[in-house]
């Protein structure tokens, strides 16, 4: 038996205990199958490319999928990628299973299974970019790295903030990234009858304040700013002025073990959002599984902006589909279209507490998993090296509302019309412009118990928003019960 085989018995034994891990806050019992010497120089475990060949000599290799979170154009996009891959090929056969509509779902069944009878995992899993460091430290993943050096795949061809986003310890674990950061969506509609210019959003907080102060006083809309409270938002803006969620760097240079994000920064962003409300400039909504309340506020004009994913770009040009053209949307906005729309779309960057598109890459990824056999692992390679093509990468941008964790992407000859001349492009740009500008240095808090953090800060956010809770003390708490989690989480 090769060193990898034994690896990939010993984590299929260990599975059925070290799964508890990825759902709360219990510490970790396996490393991933990467091996850290002495010297901190990282061993891979092998990726066994060569068991593909000899395994489809009897007939096409069966490969499972399984993903979720996917609706309207991104789950569109995701069934013409499996299409296009058996179609390309005959060496492997991929099905890919929905397992839900949310990502928590996928993740419940996965766990579930899991820690049943890992013999019903799939090959592949799409998962959230929060569950990567529990998934590294189960052991039931192969870092999708592993095949890219065995396969001779470039790295530094994927965006460098997604690389650095999706690596633990220096090591990517994920074969595809599907990336996307939070941006300011506005109605240009709402900008020219309050006068304001409509090609210029606000690039940070106060300035978002002030155009909602002139927005409600010209009697545009009743709640300017439409706002769900979701951690992802907090850490974007925490992570853009250099404060941490956790101590180690963030967790990226080592384990963290105490949560570092109850800072005057945060105090004074949530004292922003409050004072927001309390003026009636913001629009609140609890982050409630599967509720679109806080796009139907821009939709039916009770809100003229809205933070939300760039991945909502597609459903919010499908809302005005038919009304106005990509033209109208984009730059050198003429007024005469507000005829024929009370909603004319635009998009900017993440206004920030300093400055503008400070973000990190976020999304759902692709992981080949530890516990399938060597024939599936290689088949499942295959297929994420199919997408890493740009021209397959490229369907994820313009059909699923991703932004391109591909570089070349950006050079293909029919992505600059899909930028001025398709409405998704229009309002996914400033999406893709600060992708290409983040910063790999700060990819983001890497966080193990991310559902303990998850429920921490958001309970936090809504506690302040909708009960009063005093800022400083909700903070505090929520800081105090992540502590505790990490500490769990790291066996302290």
């Amino acid at each position: 038996m090769t060193r990898a085989l034994r690896r990939r018995a010993a984590l299929a034994a260990l599975a059925a205990t070290t799964v508890a891990s990825l759902a709360c806050s219990d510490p970790p019992t396996s490393g991933g199958g990467v091996v850290v010497d002495g010297n901190g120089d990282v061993e891979l475990p092998d990726c066994p490319l060569d068991a593909l060949d000899e395994a489809a000599a009897s007939g096409p290799v069966p490969v499972t999928l399984w993903y979720g979170g996917l609706t309207g154009k991104a789950k569109d996009a995701m069934v013409a990628q499996v299409a296009n891959f058996n179609a390309a090929q005959d060496v492997v056969e991929l099905k890919a299973d929905d397992q839900g509509v949310d990502y928590d779902e996928v993740y419940r069944k996965f766990t579930s299974a899991a820690s049943a009878d890992t013999s019903q995992l799939p090959d592949v899993v799409y998962l959230e970019d929060v569950q990567l460091r529990a998934l590294a430290d189960s052991g039931l993943v192969l870092p999708a790295e592993a095949c890219m050096e065995a396969a001779d795949y470039d790295m530094t061809e994927i965006e460098p903030a997604a690389r650095a986003k999706y690596s633990v310890d220096d090591v990517l674990y994920p074969g595809y990234m599907n990336i996307s950061t939070p941006v300011l969506y506005y109605n240009k509609a709402h900008w020219a009858k309050a006068g304001l210019d409509p090609e210029d959003p606000p690039d940070t907080l106060d300035e978002v304040y002030e155009v909602a102060r002139a927005l409600k006083a010209a009697g545009v809309s009743p709640r300017p700013m439409s706002f769900k409270a979701d951690r992802w938002f907090f850490e974007s803006w925490l992570t853009g002025v250099d404060v941490d969620i956790v101590n180690e760097d963030n967790g990226r240079s080592a384990e963290p073990t105490e949560a570092t994000f109850d800072t005057p920064e945060a105090r004074d962003l949530m004292a922003w959002l409050t004072k927001m409300d309390d003026e009636g400039l913001l629009n609140p909504f609890a982050d409630t599984e599967g509720s679109i309340d806080h796009y139907l506020a821009l939709i039916t004009q009770d809100s003229s902006m809205l933070i939300e994913t760039s991945t909502a770009s597609s459903t919010i040009a499908a809302t005005v589909s038919g009304t106005i053209t990509a033209a109208e949307a984009g730059v050198d906005f003429d007024e005469s279209v507000i005829d024929k729309s009370a909603l004319v779309p635009g998009a900017g960057a993440l206004p920030g507490i300093e400055q503008p598109g400070q973000v990190f890459a976020s999304g759902g990824a692709f992981y080949i998993l530890n516990t399938s056999d060597a024939p599936q692992q290689a088949g499942a390679w295959s297929f994420l090296e199919f997408m890493l093509q740009p021209e397959n990468a490229k369907l994820w941008h313009t059909g699923g509302g991703y932004l391109p964790a591909v570089k070349a992407v950006n050079d293909e000859p029919d992505i600059e019309a899909f930028w001025t001349d398709d409405l998704t492009g229009v309002l996914l740009f400033p999406a893709v412009e600060q992708l290409a500008d983040a910063d790999p240095d700060r990819p983001g808090p890497l966080i193990g118990p991310y559902n303990d953090e998850t429920a921490a800060i958001q309970g936090a956010m809504e506690s302040i928003l909708f009960d009063g809770a005093d800022i400083d003390a909700a903070l505090a708490d929520a800081e105090a019960t992540v502590t505790q989690s990490l500490e769990r989480y790291a066996g302290e």
